[in-house]
């Protein structure tokens, strides 16, 4: 009977300092993660070769791969419309008619928080909607490989 006690309280450590890592760090990591992501793709798409040009222009679903390049596109430029936002906040708190240098800098910084953490539910809603869209392009696949 102490044998598996021993394993579980062996494990705890562990258990606890892995859920630590995935819970707090990994929350706060992501939204790099996924901002990296979408930049990366955006890039690879400028180096895509001809056959999957011509592919992606015959297919029933020319608006999934415009929607998949259109969501990093908005992942992407979040960041930076999120900072012109931001000082733009900045000014219009700091500097209006009860303003102060404190309330614009607060505003600020509250504005930079949201926007960093917004990829995430950009990416949701992207993974989301791009779960539905690919059941039809497999779809789509299956039936082209089987009459061909």
């Amino acid at each position: 009977m102490s044998q598996p006690s021993n394993q579980v309280s062996s494990a705890l450590l562990p258990a606890v300092i892995s859920a630590l890592i995935v819970c707090v760090v990994r929350f706060f990591t992501i939204p790099w993660s996924i901002w990296k992501g979408a930049a990366l793709r955006l890039a690879d798409m400028r180096h895509r070769d001809e056959a999957e040009v011509i592919a992606s222009s015959r297919s029933e679903f020319p608006v999934f791969d415009w929607l998949r390049a259109a969501w990093d596109g908005m992942i992407f430029l979040s960041w930076f419309i999120g900072i012109i936002l931001s000082v733009m906040t900045f000014f219009t708190v700091a500097f209006g008619y009860y303003g102060t240098f404190f309330t614009g800098l607060t505003s600020m910084v509250g504005a930079l928080i949201l926007t960093y953490f917004s990829v995430i539910t950009m990416s949701l809603m992207k993974e989301s909607l791009i779960i539905i869209l690919s059941i039809a392009l497999n779809v789509e696949r299956l039936s082209r490989d089987k009459n061909a």
